[in-house]
Formats: C-alpha cells, sequence, structure tokens
C-alpha cells in the first residue's frame, strides 16, 4: 500500500531509484518525501512506473495539486 510518498518512493525503489528514472538528483527525491508531498509534474511518471512495479497508482492526494477555494456565501 502507497499511504504516503515515503511508502510509494520505497515501493518503486528507493528514493535514488525513482531520482534516476525521472532524470532527477537523489537529494530532490529524498526532500520532496521527506515533506510528505511530491510535486505534480511527476504524477503521471510515478502512475507509470506504480503499474510497471505491478502495485496500485498513487494516490492524488500525495500530491500538490492546487485545490480550488470554497465559494463565500
Amino acid at each position: 500500500m502507497t499511504a504516503t510518498p515515503r511508502d510509494l518512493i520505497e515501493a518503486l525503489g528507493g528514493y535514488r531509484a525513482v531520482a534516476a528514472r525521472l532524470g532527477k538528483r537523489p537529494t530532490t527525491v529524498h526532500t520532496h518525501m521527506q515533506a510528505g508531498t511530491l510535486p505534480t509534474a511527476w504524477y503521471d511518471a510515478l502512475c507509470q512506473m506504480a503499474r510497471e512495479a505491478n502495485i496500485p497508482e498513487p494516490k492524488r492526494e500525495l500530491f500538490s495539486f492546487l485545490k480550488i477555494r470554497e465559494e463565500a456565501a
């Protein structure tokens, strides 16, 4: 189960392996993993990696998608 960014990254082989696949520095992936939110720009790539690894695709909540504000009444 990939309930947190750390769970997802570890299930995909660790932050160094994910960084290599994304073309990012390991410290970049590690920093986002530690922060608990992944960049939205990585969503499609991490979904593809999850499918390749036969694990569930990550939940959108793990990423920093923009949320709309509730309209004032």
